[in-house]
C-alpha cells in the first residue's frame, strides 16, 4: 500500500473552532446525509475541508496539495482527513483523529500526483463497506473542487459502483445557519472593512491611482486586525465606472469629477465581508445624486424586508419595486429579460454562498443566516450594462435576527452617503 492509516492523539493545537461547534457541524452535516440519502461526503474544497474539520494551516494555492475529508453518514463510522505523507503534522490543528496519508511520487509535490490519494480513498470505503454507496462531493456551480479532473475521473473508475451526487444540498442549509463563534469573525470582519473603506477615502487626492488607494485601504484593514484581502473591487469613472469587479489599477489616476467605487472587503479568522461603498472627488452631479439615491432605497427596501420567515424572493422583488415606482419599470424588466435577477447572497468561509437572493427563490431566511444586499441601477434607468455611462449601488452586510435583523455595517462605521472628497 502507498499509504498509512493512523490515529493521532494529539489534536485541537490552535482549533479553529470549539470541541462543541466541531461536533455540531459533524451533527448536521449527517443529519442533512440521512435526509438526502447519502451515505458520505467527500470534501475538496477549501472551505469546506476547513468548515467540516478545521483543516487550514496547510499551502491551498499549490495545486498539487489535495487536503480532503470523508465524513461518513452514520456517526458509528470516524471522519478522516486525507493528507499528502507530512501534511499530518498541521492536522493536528483539528479535532480530527483519523488521518489517512497517501504518499508522493517521484518529483515530490513537481511529479504526478494523486494516485496514492486515489488508492488509499478507494480502500477507505472498501474498509467502510462504502464501496456500493452514494457519495457526494462539490459537483455544482457554487463549489470549486479541489482536486483534478484527471483525480476524479480516475477515482470514478476506481469505485464504479459509487453515485456520485452533489454536496451541494447537504452542505448549504448546514453552512448557512452561522453560530455564535462565526457571527463574531463576520462582526470582526465588517468592522475592520468599514475601517479601511474610510481610510481609503479620507486619503483621496488629485493624481492619487487607484492602487494607492487601494493600498491605504489594505494597511489599515490589516493594522487593525483583518487577517487576508482576497477581494477588493476598486475603479473610478468615467473610464471605467462599468467595471464592475475590477481591480485597482496603478495607471488610473483619480480626477475632479471621478466617482470612485468600492467593493469587496477582508476576512476575519477566514470570514468574509462584501461591501459596497462609493466616493466622489469633487461634489457628484445631481443626476448623480438623482440614481444614486434610487439605488440606495432600493437596497434599504431590501434591507427592511429582513425577517426571519420572509422568502429570499420577496427580498428580491422588494428591491425592485422601489425601482418600478420611482419610474423605472424598464430597467427591472430588461434585468429580467437577461435574468440579472439576484441582488445579493449569503457569506461566511464564501465571499458568496447560498441560497442567495434572487427572483423566485423561495428559500425562507432563517435566524444567524448572514447576507450581502446590493440591488443595481444603471444610468438614466438603461439596460443592458454596455448601453450605460455609470452605474449606482451600495452593498451592505445582514444578520438574520430571532424578530428581524440588523445591519452589521452601519453608517456608524461607514455611511451611505456618496463620501466627497
Amino acid at each position: 500500500m502507498n499509504f498509512f492509516i493512523t490515529e493521532q492523539t494529539d489534536i485541537a493545537l490552535f482549533p479553529d473552532s470549539s470541541k462543541e461547534e466541531h461536533l455540531r457541524r459533524i451533527s448536521r452535516l449527517r443529519e442533512e446525509m440521512e435526509q438526502h440519502d447519502i451515505d458520505g461526503m467527500f470534501l475538496t474544497q477549501e472551505t469546506n475541508v476547513r468548515y467540516a474539520t478545521g483543516m487550514m494551516d496547510v499551502a491551498w494555492p499549490i495545486q498539487s496539495y489535495f487536503y480532503t475529508a470523508f465524513i461518513p453518514r452514520s456517526k458509528e463510522k470516524p471522519v478522516a482527513l486525507f493528507v499528502p505523507n507530512g501534511g499530518q503534522i498541521q492536522t493536528q490543528a483539528t479535532w480530527v483523529k483519523t488521518v489517512v496519508r497517501w504518499n508522493f511520487p517521484v518529483g515530490f509535490y513537481m511529479g504526478k500526483v494523486g494516485d496514492s490519494l486515489i488508492e488509499s480513498f478507494s480502500f477507505w470505503l472498501n474498509k467502510l463497506g462504502l464501496n456500493k454507496s452514494k457519495i457526494a462531493t462539490e459537483m455544482s456551480a457554487h463549489f470549486r473542487i479541489g482536486v483534478s479532473v484527471e483525480i476524479l475521473d480516475k477515482m470514478r473508475v476506481a469505485l464504479p459502483n459509487i453515485e456520485w451526487k452533489d454536496c451541494g444540498p447537504v452542505i448549504w442549509p448546514v453552512r448557512s445557519i452561522k453560530s455564535d463563534e462565526e457571527i463574531k469573525r463576520l462582526r470582526a470582519s465588517t468592522k475592520i472593512t468599514c475601517s479601511g473603506i474610510k481610510a481609503g477615502f479620507e486619503s483621496i487626492k488629485e493624481g492619487s491611482s487607484e492602487r494607492d488607494l487601494a493600498n491605504a485601504i489594505s494597511s489599515t484593514m490589516h493594522s487593525e486586525g483583518g487577517s487576508d484581502i482576497k477581494f477588493m473591487s476598486l475603479y473610478a469613472g468615467p473610464e471605467r465606472a462599468l467595471w464592475g469587479d475590477g481591480a485597482p489599477r496603478r495607471e488610473m489616476k483619480i480626477k475632479k469629477g471621478s466617482l470612485i467605487q468600492f467593493d469587496g472587503g477582508c476576512t476575519y479568522d477566514g470570514y468574509y465581508t462584501d461591501i459596497k461603498r462609493f466616493a466622489c472627488f469633487g461634489e457628484p452631479t445631481k443626476e448623480q445624486y438623482k440614481f444614486y439615491e434610487i439605488a440606495r432605497a432600493s437596497e434599504q427596501a431590501a434591507i427592511n424586508a429582513v425577517v426571519p420567515g420572509a422568502s429570499y424572493g420577496e427580498i428580491y422583488e422588494a428591491s425592485q419595486e422601489v425601482i418600478r415606482e420611482a419610474g423605472y419599470p424598464g430597467f427591472v424588466k430588461g434585468a429580467q429579460s437577461m435574468n440579472w435577477t439576484s441582488i445579493g447572497h449569503n457569506i461566511g468561509l464564501d465571499i458568496h454562498e447560498l441560497p442567495g437572493i434572487s427572483k423566485d427563490n423561495k428559500e425562507t431566511l432563517k435566524p444567524n443566516q448572514v447576507i450581502c444586499i446590493e440591488p443595481f441601477f444603471y444610468q438614466d434607468g438603461g439596460f443592458p450594462i454596455w448601453t450605460v455611462s455609470n452605474k449606482y449601488g451600495l452593498e451592505d452586510q445582514i444578520l438574520v435576527t430571532e424578530t428581524g435583523h440588523e445591519i452589521l455595517s452601519p453608517d456608524e462605521f461607514i455611511s451611505r452617503d456618496i463620501w466627497i472628497a
